[in-house]
């Protein structure tokens, strides 16, 4: 109960709030169940229920917290915010009124001001929040990863169970988001993280779509941690490019340090798992990237529902009218769209897809058509598509039908763009850039040569940004290259490439490959993390028909060697190796440079697999080609022979000592490398481009 000794009988509760509510007593306004209001004469004049949309006017308290809705909702700075219109006789009474808000306590000392008394308040806080040892384990918050949110709309409803899963004491929460392509998953996990960066004490965010993603996922993180805390032994000393799986080692361990228990980590694609009964090489197990303590708090985002680890929650379609129309108003600029028939009609339509209703309103802003019109391009584009086995399901549908009519229009406004979106299907869908595409120009086609102009390439990629296709891709805030969308970039392959174009596969591999720094170049290591992918994705679809040139093969090998991928490179040496033979013929091929240096690299390659006798082998093949080629007294040649001895000595080490029998044999894992191995490799320079 509450007096408001200040409140007369005669004035009406919606007129004036009583002065008791702009008091200190924040604590006694939220957390009883109910408050009852009464004026000094004692006549009831409602509860904190019925006066609720005047205590949140006069107070800033807004009405979830009125009812009942947990605080730990509420970021602190929110919650901060509810005594702006306190009135307090001391100062200091302002920040006191807040250590039950916070649930902290601390001494209460009269007189040291209310900036010392909010410091304070503060560094509690901070200690409730992300533990007493937050200062040791903090790492500033960083957007490098975290996809923008541009278009987002509310889902308070999924956010506040997300806050609620996700609180704790420290121990581990899990809180798995699946639903849909393009639904909006991806985009909920990153305006969580916005909302409550300032609970957690470092947040992390991790692609996991595959194993080249997730390595560079840790690596960056290993990069963050070391940029704040240079001494953390697990990481002091690591390769960052090349020690791959000791890097992921490290970061869990530092997760799992005691006291470490205030992180946050968002797991993002996690698309491919891996699941009894489900066969697949690149099928992923995200228990092995995640920490061994059960500390922490973890985000998953995925389409599967058959994820067996933490509190699931399903993102579905938009169920709310007016929350598609605020996307589709934002997204072509119109306003006025809540009470447009037409528009209700489209978002219908569009079926409360975000990524849908995000393309169409992107369309509607470039081109100047009216909403029934685009309604009706839109139908007849969803009825030419009827029957394409790659569209199986209505979303599937819907979203490949806004994408179609996008793709039409910007064939108009600019032919290079969408050239451009069709060639991406032969890269991976994130992180392309201008020097990627500019090794085809003299092979390939007129309109690939248009891309040899930097403004050309910009003003493709600010159509395709218009329409909302792709998204810049930001680090330390200056744009590095473009990504599309996953869903879209499945369309792109499936649909807008329905006959694959070998050549566009081959000039895609040659691109990447043309682009391989030498390991002795500045953060060459750097370029190399960002071509990896991309060579991934282009090799995987090469076709025998249409083979790229055997430089391409030689050159990714010597990209997946450097970055520790020795299985992937001894196959594209190999087939730069076959290729040469085919092309200059067996008998010729001992004298061909090209094909002589990738029989040198294929024995270093052996070498680091501990295969010491195979690579003795290609090394004497490298020698005496060598030799035939350019005569005994030439410098290559002398070190050829000198690498060639060397190995002679490794592999009578390796043989006469039982206890390395197993270097010998390639089912056995990779070892650490001796002293013998690195002056092999001072010797021979490894890898020759």
């Amino acid at each position: 109960m509450v007096r408001a000794a200040s409140f007369p009988s005669c004035e009406k509760p919606c007129n004036r709030l009583p002065r008791t509510t702009t008091r200190t007593f924040s604590q006694e306004l939220i957390a009883p169940q109910i408050v009852e209001f009464y004026s000094k004469e004692g006549i009831f004049l409602g509860d904190k229920r019925s006066l609720e949309v005047v205590i949140r006017d006069v107070t800033g308290i807004p009405t979830r917290a009125l009812r009942d809705t947990p605080l730990s909702d509420f970021t602190t700075s929110e919650r901060e915010a509810w005594i702006r219109n306190r009135e307090t006789k001391y100062e200091e009474d302002m920040v006191y009124s807040l250590l039950g808000i916070f649930g902290v306590y601390m001494l209460l000392i009269y007189g040291e001001g209310r900036e010392q008394a909010r410091r304070r308040l503060r560094e509690e806080v901070q200690k409730s929040v992300k533990g007493t040892h937050y200062n040791k384990f903090s790492i500033s918050f960083s957007l490098s990863g975290v996809p923008e949110t541009p278009h987002f709309v509310a889902r308070d409803g999924e956010v506040a169970e997300m806050r609620r899963m996700l609180c704790s004491d420290g121990s581990r929460r899990i809180v798995v988001l699946h639903g849909l392509g393009g639904i909006g998953k991806t985009q909920l996990a990153a305006t969580y993280i916005n909302r409550y960066r300032d609970e957690y004490s470092a947040i992390f965010w991790l692609n996991i779509k595959d194993e080249a993603s997730i390595q560079q996922s840790f690596a960056r993180i290993a990069t963050q941690i070391l940029e704040q805390n240079a001494n953390v032994g697990s990481l002091k000393g690591l390769n960052l490019q090349q020690d791959h799986d000791e890097i992921i080692q490290a970061v869990k361990a530092w997760l799992s340090l005691p006291g470490n228990t205030r992180w946050l980590i968002v797991y993002d694609n996690y698309d491919n798992p891996k699941l009894p009964g489900r066969k697949s090489d690149a099928a992923i197990d995200i228990h092995q990237f995640l920490p061994t303590a059960y500390q922490g708090s973890v985000i998953i985002t995925t389409r599967l529902s058959q994820i067996d680890i933490g509190h699931h929650i399903r993102i579905e379609k938009l169920k709310s009218e007016h929350e598609s129309l605020q996307i589709l108003s934002k997204t072509s600029g119109r306003i006025g769209l809540q009470d447009n028939g037409d528009a209700k009609d489209l978002v219908r339509e569009l079926d409360g897809l975000p990524l849908a209703l995000a393309t169409a309103g992107a369309y509607l802003k470039r081109a100047p058509i009216s909403i029934p019109k685009y309604l009706r391009y839109y139908k007849e584009s969803w009825a030419r598509l009827t029957g394409n086995l790659h569209l199986g399901s209505y979303a599937d549908r819907t979203l490949a039908t806004t994408w179609q009519l996008s793709y039409e229009h910007v064939q108009t406004q600019n032919p290079l763009a969408a050239h451009l979106l069709q060639w991406w299907a032969y890269f991976n869908n994130e992180d392309i850039w201008y020097d990627l595409i500019q090794a085809s120009n003299e092979d390939g086609p007129m309109w690939m040569k248009q891309l040899s102009g930097e403004l050309n390439f910009n003003d493709a990629m600010g159509v395709l940004y218009d329409y909302s296709l792709v998204e810049p891709t930001t680090i330390f805030q200056e744009i590095q290259g473009y990504s599309i969308h996953g869903c879209l970039h499945s369309w792109t392959v499936h649909i807008l490439n329905e006959e694959w174009d070998s050549a566009l596969n081959k000039l895609a591999v040659e691109s990447v490959a043309s682009q391989v720094p030498s390991n002795i170049e500045a953060e060459y290591w750097l370029l190399q993390k960002r071509l990896i992918p991309h060579a991934i994705r282009s090799c995987s679809t090469v076709r025998e028909s249409d083979i790229p040139s055997n430089w391409a093969f030689h050159s990714l090998g010597y990209l997946y060697s450097d970055q520790g991928k020795l299985n992937e490179a001894e196959k594209m040496y190999l087939r730069a190796l076959h290729g040469y033979e085919r092309a200059v013929g067996l008998d010729n091929v001992t004298i061909y440079r090209p094909a002589i240096n990738t029989l040198s690299n294929l024995g270093s390659l052996r070498f680091e697999q501990n295969r010491v006798s195979e690579a003795r082998r290609y090394y004497r093949r490298a020698h005496d080609s060598l030799e035939q080629l350019l005569g005994p007294s030439h410098p290559a040649v002398q070190s050829a022979r000198q690498t060639l001895e060397l190995t002679n000595v490794a592999v009578e080490a390796v043989t006469s000592s039982s206890d390395d029998q197993h270097l010998a044999d390639p089912t056995q894992p990779q070892v650490s490398k001796t002293r013998r191995q690195e002056k092999l490799k001072r010797v021979l320079g490894l890898h020759m481009k």
